[in-house]
């Protein structure tokens, strides 16, 4: 199912943005025209991704600078603590969905 969380172009490039879909946290991260949806919870210790530092396609752990790919959410350094990802979807007039 597909939930309208915003529109494209208030969601600022190079930053994460936080929703929550259904009492889940929801990391969207921007880069261009194309918008990345992570489990916002790093499962090492809890914090929120959406607020970590994005280089590239990469956001890092704001507290231990774990990275996740964003198109992904692999953990090039702890496989097993990889995060899912949600399908985006861009619509007519920049409508943001994100599929659960």
């Amino acid at each position: 199912m597909r939930h309208r969380v915003g529109r494209l172009q208030d969601l600022p490039d190079g930053h994460g943005w936080l929703v929550e879909i259904e009492g889940l946290e929801i990391a969207l991260f921007r880069r261009g025209e194309r918008v990345h949806a992570l489990d916002n919870v790093c499962p090492h210790r809890g914090a929120a991704l959406a607020f970590g530092d994005v280089r590239g396609e990469v956001v890092y752990c704001p507290l231990h600078a774990w990275p996740f790919q964003l198109a992904t959410g692999a953990c090039p350094e702890f496989p097993e603590a990889s995060v899912r990802t949600f399908p985006v979807h861009v619509g007519e007039g920049g409508d943001l969905e994100v599929e659960l």
